[in-house]
């Protein structure tokens, strides 16, 4: 039969064989044939593979068989390009790219045996698995993953929760089919990148619990499949149900030199905390400063009750660490103690906390000075002043770091005194930390009345940071999205509007849909308003 126009997917064979075909059936004489081949083919031309090439293409629209052969194969290409791009952002993302790509490209579901796998379609996987048994073991020549490690990582159990029971079978016909649970690879989405997770190697027991999907893990558990790797508790640690991580703690070795702890600290869980110490995790175990958000590389560890001070966390969660051994006296790779810390970070209720559990605490000047300023009192700074004229001069640049811990919380009256008092408005996060200044950190916050102080106060519009070299601006927008900060009455337009009515560059910034940290609905729709650019995504997006 005559052809249509060329299908999204051509295939070339099927296309080849169909000019064959054709041609067969004009030289037997067949009338239909014939007539296809004399509304193409030039008058007398002999009936030739060519010929019946030429008429199959143009049918299709294309002046020859070449054109059609070019973009059938540049239509493939392109479609090979979409599949691998769908598959990395089926395991990496999380602005919900994937589902976007299938929906415009639904072609992507039954593309292969990859994409079968990581959307759980359970019917396909088991009757290509009948076919070719092979494919439950075979590894990507590229990455080294397996089938298994797919759908182990896949997000697709989050981003259409229907999926997840399919999901969790394709793992079950993995097994079935000789799926080596042993198999390590590097980390996901990165063929030939280990720089994720510190170069470690991933297993498939590690992919379900990174990616939170209890079916997968009870499913490994239940096969004798058992974890070996702290970091695999780390990592469950952070969902929010815990399913993944009550799963796994009865099989975990050596929890009491576990360092998860480091999870629920640095989101301030109580319930993930809880879970730890129950299970045997130690209070007084060094927690390894990356896990807990510090990028300078070489930090110290911490210790977990110097760690949730530092992170703000619920005295709550300080109680219970204290109710469960944690020592109250035990200094920080700084030096300072618990109640110094908290003294400094003006928590009064935390260090009356520590005392009544038997902290040490003793203070210096500069320990009651820094806590008079968080707390905005300034007849107390200034009476420990007076009473040590010197110590001022001897401020490190850590102890004006205050300055940034006042603007992330919106402490405006406190960031004005510290400013009255001489502290420098750019200062910057030690070494250790991000490199913000306290603009930085208000932006991110949404605090717009320490912003505005700052900014009237002579701090740097444009300053960057010295991690991901951002701006305030930049801070900001992130910020109103992932609801940065401490301050109980963030307001990320007026921040922003703020920022650029002050003259802050918009230079470079694009609203886009794939963006993975992206602002707030409402701080996008004002950036439209001041005409940044948005961007949709493109085939591959």
């Amino acid at each position: 039969m005559p052809s249509g126009p060329l299908p999204a997917r051509p295939d070339l064979d099927q296309l080849r064989r169909r000019a064959k075909e054709l041609r067969d059936a004009a030289r037997a004489g067949d009338p239909a044939a014939l007539s296809r081949i004399a509304a193409h083919a030039p008058a007398a031309a002999p009936v030739t593979l060519a010929t019946a090439q030429l008429t199959i293409a143009r049918e299709h629209g294309f002046a020859s068989w070449p054109r059609l052969k070019a973009e059938a194969e540049a239509r493939n290409a392109e479609l090979a390009q979409r599949v691998e791009e769908f598959l990395v952002a089926s395991i990496r993302d999380w602005t919900g790219r994937a589902a976007r790509m299938l929906a415009r490209d639904p072609q992507i579901a039954t593309y292969d045996f990859r994409t079968a796998v990581v959307l759980g379609d359970a019917a396909r996987v088991r009757a290509m698995l009948g076919r070719d048994p092979a494919l439950a073991t075979r590894s990507d020549p590229r990455t080294g993953w397996t089938a298994l490690h797919a759908v182990c990582s896949s997000r697709w159990h989050r981003i259409d929760p229907g999926r997840a029971a399919g999901q969790a079978e394709v793992a079950r016909l993995l097994l079935d089919a000789g799926a080596d649970t042993g198999v390590r690879v590097g980390p996901p989405g990165r063929p030939g990148d280990e720089s994720d997770q510190g170069g470690r190697q991933w297993s498939p027991l590690f992919c379900a619990a990174a990616q939170n999907n209890p079916a997968i893990t009870r499913l490994l558990l239940e096969r004798g499949v058992r974890p070996d790797d702290d970091h695999m508790l780390y990592l469950a640690a952070f969902a929010d149900d815990h399913e993944c991580l009550r799963l796994l703690l009865p099989y975990a070795p050596d929890i009491a030199h576990s360092t998860a702890l480091s999870a629920p600290l640095s989101t301030g869980d109580i319930t993930g905390v809880e879970l730890l110490l129950d299970a045997g995790a130690d209070p007084n175990h060094l927690l390894d400063a990356g896990e807990l958000g510090e990028s300078h590389e070489g930090t110290p560890p911490v210790p977990p009750l110097s760690a949730a001070i530092a992170l703000d966390c619920a005295p709550a969660i300080i109680g219970l660490l204290l109710d469960r051994g944690a020592d109250p006296s035990t200094p920080g790779p700084d030096g300072r103690t618990p109640y110094q810390l908290a003294v400094r970070k003006g928590q009064t209720q935390l260090a009356e906390l520590l005392a009544e559990h038997g902290a040490r605490t003793d203070l210096t000047s500069a320990d009651r000075f820094l806590s008079a300023c968080l707390q905005g009192s300034r007849a107390e700074a200034e009476q420990i002043l007076a009473a040590d004229p010197g110590l001022p001069a001897r401020l490190t640049a850590d102890d004006h770091r205050v300055l940034i811990e006042a603007a992330d919380h919106g402490h405006t009256g406190a960031v004005r005194l510290m400013l009255d008092l001489g502290f420098p408005p750019d200062i910057r996060a030690s070494r250790e930390g991000d490199g913000a200044t306290a603009l930085h950190a208000a932006a991110a916050a949404g605090s717009v009345g320490t912003l505005r102080l700052l900014l009237e106060r002579g701090a740097d519009i444009e300053a960057r940071d010295t991690t991901w070299d951002s701006t305030p601006m930049e801070w900001a927008i992130v910020g109103s999205g992932m609801h940065l900060g401490h301050d109980p009455d963030h307001d990320w337009v007026a921040t922003v509007r703020t920022l650029i009515e002050a003259g802050a560059a918009t230079e470079g910034i694009v609203l886009s849909p794939d963006d993975p940290k992206p602002p707030s609905p409402e701080v996008a729709e004002l950036l439209r308003s001041y005409g940044i650019p948005g961007q949709t995504s493109g085939p591959a997006g």
